[in-house]
């Protein structure tokens, strides 16, 4: 028998546990703005990346878990980036209906039961890679709302401003500040004639995870065209570092497959036959094991290890002095980094080693270990203010910062340039072996065309005229799709291409020096810190409650319990216009650059692919390439449509879905294996097609490749 007192106990208990057994399903629940912009329409696989853990098993939890910051990088098919910054935050959670009511109410009156959390995710979405910028913002604003009383107006015009009153600044022009809760956020751009992307990005968190020898390892692998895969339990790290070795191809740009946050979903296109920059969390690795390439290179940013799979194909000698001249660059100026992160010196380490006292160098090495995986594994944390200083650089950079004018370098940019002067010198002559005439009339690719021979870009001769220890790496680097890229835009688009003009003109320099000086002086061409230092400065205008209903008598302040679920419409204003000195520089651009286009010419890859190749056979193959390739996945979009993942917004939260209603996990998860199964089998079609192409010489433009 139960006493009455028992039975209460135990159906509280079993209350309790039908709520840990709640499935969550991810749902877009407001968005800013409501409609989608016309150039960029909402990922459907945004809730993905914004759970990339994983989305068929969210349940909530009796723990409460500090927010978490990612970001992550969505591709178009155009190869334009999308950048998402991410706030989990885990807020108390109650059942929908007359269950979750009765328990709230409970509650109330016994403070002893549990209190259950439901992950909710802030996502900010933006084609500017300003990480730490986004990041400091999210984080102040959910602060400013939960936190505080000192919030003059509601969220609603806080998101409004964020996304429609606040301007990308001009290239080079101006710095835009806006404070939030006693923060500064910045936003501002290289100045055009130092094009090399992001000059401003955290090199100092990929030089404290990987030491020198591994850092230009994971490099190199990238300008071969590798399959490269990043591991690390911190999920902002991951895209941090796979945007700084994206930066230290330049004047190269990365164009296979980029996904620096792979959700636990997705881990099939690890099998990919085709070259990719992706990145995995530590916790999602063991779920992709089986889907991982036996020709990738997987990184282990926590681990300051590398590892090839078996059938990874060798790569090129680096050019002895070149490769020498590069690390001796990098240790100069970054060489400690490394150990400073875990509490060491390298000559420490090195006199000990030589000393055979392996006791010592085991203890030396364990207490570094704790104190590097200490400092690693905050990186996520939301809240940790030390990552996000008022600093002028995309991340927590707290080496960029120079006196302008002492007339030296960061060290960061010396960093980059040593990686810019490695391709400087490479590529020094490519010049003179590109085709006399290039009119875009008689454009395809620097292939060549139609057996036009003498409208391409001579790789062959280029190669046998280089010195004997570069030719193995030249054969390599001309038959990637990255040097297509760049000698495609350099033979039909070098007028609209600032970054191939400061290439050429580095090389011009390089020329310069040696020709008219027997002794070389240096004349480093970036100085992104000082450049910084000279921009115009421009407050944002800041939120206004302008034109609100004026707030409850006694209430003084905007306050929140937790993030609204919904955006309430009426509190949205109209977005007031940019301010006009930043207006007005965006107009005397455009205007440059029209007359420049105007002088110069330039061609358009966006026309379209192969809309203008001579050849039966090029138009044919394109043509079938571009038609089936769009046909990619119907299948795994349908299964998602059939089970109800269909999103489209950019705040997400978490809603309960009767498990009765629900297909078997069983039966989802085979027919999600099936769509994959067809899935694969396309791409391989696909990558064959392309393969086809190259054997017969055939162009397909760069936009067709993407």
């Amino acid at each position: 028998p139960f006493y009455p007192q028992q039975q209460q106990q135990q159906q509280q208990q079993q209350a309790e546990d039908d709520i840990e057994d709640y499935a969550l399903e991810p749902v877009i629940t407001a968005r800013y703005p409501k409609e989608d912009y016309p150039d960029q329409p909402l990922n459907i696989r945004l809730p993905h990346f914004c759970h990339p853990e994983g989305t068929d098993f969210i349940f909530p939890t009796r723990e409460y878990k500090m927010p978490r910051i990612h970001h992550f990088v969505l591709t178009d098919s155009l190869g334009g980036k999308q950048y998402g910054t991410c706030l989990t935050v885990y807020e108390e959670f109650f059942p929908p209906g007359k269950e979750g009511e009765e328990y709230r109410e409970k509650k109330k009156k016994d403070k002893s039961l549990p209190t259950f959390y439901a992950p909710r995710v802030l996502c900010l979405l933006s084609t500017y890679p300003y990480l730490s910028s986004f990041r400091t913002y999210l984080t102040q604003l959910y602060r400013l709302a939960t936190s505080t009383n000192v919030m003059t107006a509601p969220i609603e015009r806080y998101v409004q401003n964020i996304c429609s009153e606040i301007p990308a600044p001009p290239p080079g022009a101006f710095e835009v500040k806006l404070n939030i809760l006693g923060s500064t956020v910045r936003f501002w751009a290289p100045p055009a004639d130092q094009p090399i992307p992001y000059v401003s990005l955290p090199f100092k968190v990929l030089f404290e995870c990987l030491d020198i020898g591994n850092v230009l390892f994971a490099w190199y692998t990238l300008a071969c065209e590798r399959k490269v895969l990043l591991v690390s339990s911190q999920l902002s790290l991951l895209t941090v570092c796979a945007e700084i070795l994206q930066s230290l191809l330049f004047p190269m740009r990365w164009s296979h497959l980029y996904i620096p946050v792979l959700p636990r979903s997705l881990s099939p296109m690890l099998d990919a036959p085709m070259p990719y920059l992706c990145g995995i969390s530590r916790e999602n690795f063991p779920y992709a094991v089986a889907d991982i390439s036996d020709e990738t290179i997987v990184v282990d940013l926590d681990r300051n290890i590398i590892t090839l799979g078996p059938n990874t194909p060798d790569l090129p000698p680096l050019p002895h002095k070149r490769r020498m001249k590069l690390e001796s660059a990098l240790k100069a100026n970054a060489g400690e980094v490394f150990w400073e992160a875990r509490n060491l010196c390298k000559e420490d380490v090195l006199n000990i080693r030589a000393a055979g006292d392996e006791v010592a160098l085991s203890n030396l090495l364990g207490k570094a270990g704790a104190v590097w995986d200490e400092k690693m594994n905050t990186r996520d944390d939301a809240f940790n203010l030390a990552h996000a200083p008022d600093s002028m650089t995309l991340e927590f950079n707290d080496d960029a910062r120079i006196d302008a004018n002492d007339g030296k370098q960061s060290r960061w940019d010396a960093v980059q340039e040593a990686f810019l002067r490695f391709y400087v010198a490479m590529l020094q002559d490519y010049r003179k072996f590109l085709p006399v005439d290039a009119s875009p009339d008689a454009r395809t690719s620097w292939r060549g065309s139609d057996g036009v021979s003498e409208v391409r870009f001579r790789a062959e001769d280029f190669v046998l005229a280089q010195s004997p220890d570069f030719q193995p790496f030249l054969e390599e680097l001309i038959g990637t799709q990255q040097f297509d890229d760049f000698v495609t835009k350099r033979m039909y688009n070098a007028g609209n291409a600032p970054d191939v003009t400061f290439f050429d003109q580095s090389i011009d320099a390089k020329k310069n020096r040696s020709k008219l000086k027997f002794k070389k002086v240096e004349t480093p061409f970036l100085h992104s810190a000082s450049a910084h230092k000279d921009l115009k400065s421009a407050d944002a205008v800041e939120p206004t409650a302008e034109g609100l209903p004026p707030l409850p008598e006694g209430q003084t302040a905007y306050m929140y319990k937790m993030w609204p679920l919904e955006f309430d419409e009426s509190l949205f204003g109209r977005p007031r216009p940019i301010p006009k000195i930043i207006s007005a520089e965006f107009d005397r651009m455009n205007a440059l650059k029209s007359m420049l286009r105007a002088q110069h010419g330039f061609a358009d890859d966006t026309r379209g692919s192969g809309g203008r190749n001579k050849s039966p056979e090029v138009t044919a193959f394109v043509l079938f390439f571009t038609t089936f390739t769009s046909v990619i996945g119907k299948e795994l979009a349908k299964v998602e449509r059939k089970h109800g993942t269909e999103f489209g917004g950019t705040a997400l939260d978490v809603s309960v879905k009767s498990a009765a209603s629900r297909m078997s996990l069983i039966e989802i998860d085979d027919n999600m294996e099936v769509a994959r199964t067809i899935a694969k089998a396309q791409i391989d079609l696909a990558y064959h097609t392309l393969t086809l192409m190259q054997l017969r010489k055939l162009p397909a433009e760069p936009v067709t490749y993407k």
